[in-house]
């Protein structure tokens, strides 16, 4: 009986989040869905987010739009893009009822509040389910 060698491929995630309650329900979240083993690294700054991405390279980067450095939204989608260099990038924000429609379509626009509100216990595997759509989509399987 021969064994079967098995490669499972890690999802590298370069998180921008500021507030680090935000950022511990997000990795608790993809942790209790499951479906792919994670990186998962948290900067608080695009800033910090620039540095991180001119050393190592992403699958995906899931951002804030309202940060330390940038608290326009727009400004902050622009310049993630930019830094980005073409790597997917999915946005978890407070605000995305009221941003969405002015950042555009090509956008995938999450609201914090529909996943962490803690009342839906279906709720990290929808969250999971939208990484994962960005994810395979990063990842092209």
């Amino acid at each position: 009986m021969s064994a079967v060698a098995q490669t499972t491929q890690i999802l590298r995630v370069l998180h921008v989040e500021d507030d680090f309650a935000d950022a511990m329900l997000l990795q608790q979240a993809l942790c209790d869905a499951g479906g792919y083993e994670f990186e998962l690294e948290v900067v608080r700054t695009l800033n910090d987010a620039k540095r991180k991405l001119a050393r190592r390279q992403y699958d995906l980067i899931i951002v804030d739009l309202r940060l330390p450095d940038s608290i326009d939204p727009t400004d902050t989608v622009r310049t993630a893009e930019k830094i980005a260099r073409g790597t997917p990038v999915l946005v978890l924000t407070g605000s995305a009822r009221v941003d969405a429609e002015a950042l555009g379509p090509h956008l995938t626009i999450l609201d914090k509040n529909e996943f962490f509100n803690g009342k839906d216990r279906t709720a990290s595997f929808r969250l999971m389910r939208k990484v994962q759509d960005a994810a395979n989509d990063a990842l092209h399987l």
